[in-house]
């Protein structure tokens, strides 16, 4: 009786494992494969991470427009992180940097070096930037602040937070747009930031729209004098000229009052919302 063969004996035997070249083979397909994904995974993380920023600046944008309308006062340089978390409920460091955990990516609010009103010129201004009074502001323009930021730490931002250095610096930020073909990053920026354009993110908040222009015209000037109260600062007597005009925040209530000689009582209260007229005569207010 024939004895049986020996399992992995003799030429018909199954083969078991990989020879060298198969193995070879299969790490090449690895690399090829990697090589196509990788790129291709770490751009789209990328873009998730872009989009990611841009929404978030979006709600500091919105954060911002609401703290000035509900306390009266714009932040400065170094108040605006503080006072945007209050506002939006966000963790401080949330809203300071793109990556909590990483301080080499602050965020950084731009202030257009011609901003106006503000409080505080030269080398800077003061903080907040500017705080509604009850004589408004006589003029509004550049109101304008960026808020910069890049979702790639290891690319700094040519910039840092408070005054712009020039109009030239601030306008290249805020009149740019990104290009995919080319990436550039604004006018005049450094090398690194070459081709790298996709990296950076820049939410722009005029604030213009949020100054109102409003005129007082007395009919009995001079010698009749009533009084406009602004917020919560004191009542001032109207008597300076037979029409007065200047800024106020949306949202600043208004309160004014009869000339004392009828009484000085309040006779109209109104909040601040668009652009307005108030007309006292015959011993009253109103809008015409």
């Amino acid at each position: 009786m024939p004895n049986p063969r020996r399992p992995g004996s003799g030429a018909t035997a199954g083969r078991s494992g990989f020879s060298l070249i198969e193995m070879i083979g299969v790490l090449a397909i690895i690399a090829i494969v990697a090589a196509v994904v990788l790129p291709n995974l770490a751009r789209r993380i990328s873009r998730t991470t872009g989009e990611k920023e841009d929404s978030a600046l979006v709600v500091l944008a919105e954060g911002l427009q609401r703290h000035v309308r509900t306390y009266q006062s714009i932040p400065g340089q170094a108040s605006w992180s503080t006072n945007l978390s209050g506002m939006t409920g966000l963790a401080l460091n949330t809203v300071k940097y793109v990556n909590p955990s990483d301080p080499a990516s602050a965020r950084v609010y731009l202030i257009h070096p011609n901003f106006t009103p503000a409080t505080g010129s030269g080398g800077g201004f003061a903080d907040p930037l500017w705080t509604q009074t009850g004589f408004g502001a006589a003029s509004v323009s550049n109101a304008k602040i960026l808020i910069v930021s890049t979702h790639k730490s290891s690319l700094a931002l040519p910039v840092s937070s408070g005054k712009a250095s020039s109009v030239a610096v601030f306008d290249a930020i805020w009149d740019w747009t990104y290009n995919p073909t080319t990436g550039s990053p604004p006018s005049g920026w450094s090398a690194p930031w070459t081709g790298n354009g996709e990296y950076l993110h820049v939410q722009r908040v005029n604030l213009a729209g949020q100054f109102q222009r409003i005129t007082f015209s007395n009919a009995h000037y001079p010698g009749v004098y009533p009084s406009a109260q602004f917020g919560s600062a004191g009542a001032s007597n109207l008597s300076s000229a037979a029409a007065m005009d200047a800024f106020y925040l949306s949202g600043t209530y208004l309160r004014l009052y009869k000339d004392s000689g009828a009484g000085g009582a309040l006779d109209l209260s109104h909040s601040v919302e668009t652009w307005m007229n108030f007309l006292y005569e015959s011993n009253r207010w109103r809008i015409p």
